[in-house]
């Protein structure tokens, strides 16, 4: 019945889709599964298959040590948040050992930096 509600009104989404638009709008944005990489240039984030699956408009990012205005750490439950700061966006990643892995990227961004 919601279904043919939301047809009905001309909605396009479905009605998880308005669920998950609620929490990106009310909390800012989603917290996604996914793994982090770290090179000597840039930080690779790609969201993990389940996220994929779930959320089709999803697209791995890649930030370039260069862009990176700072890179800070945020209280979290259980595991800290490091904020990935450019002069656009403010990418955050939640994860076991976010202080070393904090201070590994500002040392990296250092030297990209030059």
């Amino acid at each position: 019945m919601v279904g043919t509600v939301f047809d009905v009104a001309g909605v396009s989404q479905k009605p998880v889709d308005l669920v998950l638009a609620g929490f990106r709008k009310y909390y800012g944005g989603l917290w996604v599964g996914g793994r982090i990489k770290v090179t000597a240039s840039a930080i690779a984030i790609a969201p993990n298959l389940m996220n994929r699956a779930v959320h089709h408009e999803l697209a791995s990012i890649e930030l370039r040590l260069v862009d990176l205005e700072s890179v800070e750490v945020l209280p979290g439950f259980v595991t800290k948040i490091i904020a990935l700061r450019t002069p656009e966006h403010v990418v955050k990643v939640r994860c076991y050992g976010a202080p070393a892995l904090a201070q590994q990227i500002r040392e990296l961004a250092a030297r990209a930096t030059g």
